[in-house]
């Protein structure tokens, strides 16, 4: 599909005229040039060729598993008249392109998600006000159904510790598949992300998880999104795995636990209403249950340990809506801490929104890509 950017402009061509200055007879004059044989034409200089504009797009993260969302900046070396945008193969849904004030850059977006595992070129050309063109490609393929080589990292670095870091691990495993660096342990991440809780939970709450991914590297932009039901936010947690081809937290065991949602099962379509989605599954990384680790097996030991949860476990849907350690069950406001054995509130308190706040919904964690909202507030993207 190809747009073209309206932005009328007025263009007043000028011509300009060389003028040849001779003495009486034919003499030249003081200033002029050595005489010509007669009849000879004097010689013109052809003005030089106007310079091509270099048009970039803003680089890619992964051209091997991208996004399926076509969305992004653009920048041109100099001032264009016109800019068009195309997908190839077309989608079957509009694109569009837009320009800035300084018609040097803008942003271009397509209103769906392109199909998985599917060879993409987007194209941008460009035209000055001289009509000088030029271009720029970039060649893509969209993920799969679910994302490959991502890390995994156990919550129990000591196995002694209590089971508090399966966040913090989680954004560990998070941090090095989107930069490709190990800068903290989950450890030092849980540490680094309790002065940042808008809670008491005992270990990092949503808007800490959020706000920490993002200190640790400021192009992930997570905000977390709450939902009424279970469906609900799981169809979400699939449809933005694929926008943003980056894992998702989900906030599953009442709010205690935050496995990795990796890839789905089943069928997503061109955006989050399409009757054509149906998801049969999740693929899911568990910082606990991918832990082999005798000495850790006190946790929770009637839940099952295994390598694939290392590698991305699959979980039919209907275990993933019945099971506790799942998504049965909605955030819960109060938990009983193993620590004294009381009741406390562990949902937002910092009077930034009224209570209940997570109480009673289904939480999840996702690159929403918002620059302007800050990450430890609830995500305000709209799903198309």
């Amino acid at each position: 599909m190809r747009v073209r950017g309206a932005v009328p402009l007025l263009l007043v061509a000028l011509t300009a005229c060389a003028c040849v200055t001779e003495g009486p007879s034919g003499a030249a004059g003081p200033s002029a040039s050595p005489s010509r044989s007669s009849g000879a034409s004097p010689s013109r200089s052809l003005p030089p060729p106007a310079a091509a504009p270099v048009i970039a797009f803003d680089p890619p993260r992964d051209t091997s598993q991208g996004s399926r969302f076509v969305a992004g900046r653009w920048t041109s070396t100099l001032p264009l008249l016109d800019v068009q945008f195309s997908v190839t193969p077309e989608p079957a849904f509009p694109c569009t392109i837009a320009m800035d004030a300084d018609r040097q850059s803008g942003g271009y977006t397509c209103d769906g998600l392109l199909p998985p595992a599917t060879d993409v070129r987007l194209e941008l050309m460009g035209t000055t006000p001289q009509n000088t063109r030029s271009r720029a490609t970039r060649n893509l393929r969209t993920m799969g159904e679910r994302l490959s080589a991502v890390p995994w990292f156990t919550e129990f670095e000591d196995p002694n510790a209590e089971a508090l870091a399966c966040a913090a691990a989680s954004v560990r495993i998070i941090q090095v598949f989107t930069t490709g660096r190990d800068v903290a342990t989950a450890k030092a991440i849980l540490a680094r992300g309790k002065p940042l809780n808008k809670s008491a939970d005992p270990g990092i709450d949503p808007a800490s998880i959020a706000a920490v991914i993002t200190a640790l590297e400021p192009t992930n932009r997570y905000h977390y999104y709450r939902f009424p039901t279970k469906e609900a936010a799981t169809r979400a947690a699939v449809y933005w795995l694929a926008r943003s081809a980056k894992p998702v937290i989900a906030l599953s065991l009442a709010g205690q636990h935050a496995p990795v949602i990796t890839g789905y099962g089943g069928t997503l379509g061109v955006s989050a209403a399409d009757a054509a989605t149906t998801i049969t599954g999740l693929v899911v990384e568990d910082p606990q249950r991918g832990d082999l680790d005798p000495l850790t097996a006190r946790h929770r030991p009637d839940k099952s340990r295994s390598r694939d949860f290392q590698v991305g476990a699959y979980i039919p849907l209907d275990e993933w809506y019945a099971d506790d350690w799942w998504f049965r069950d909605a955030y819960k406001g109060s938990i009983v801490f193993n620590s004294d054995g009381k009741l406390h509130d562990v949902d937002r308190s910092d009077k930034v929104y009224p209570k209940p706040h997570w109480d009673g919904t289904f939480v999840i964690i996702v690159d929403d890509g918002d620059t302007t909202n800050p990450p430890d507030r609830e995500g305000k993207v709209a799903i198309r």
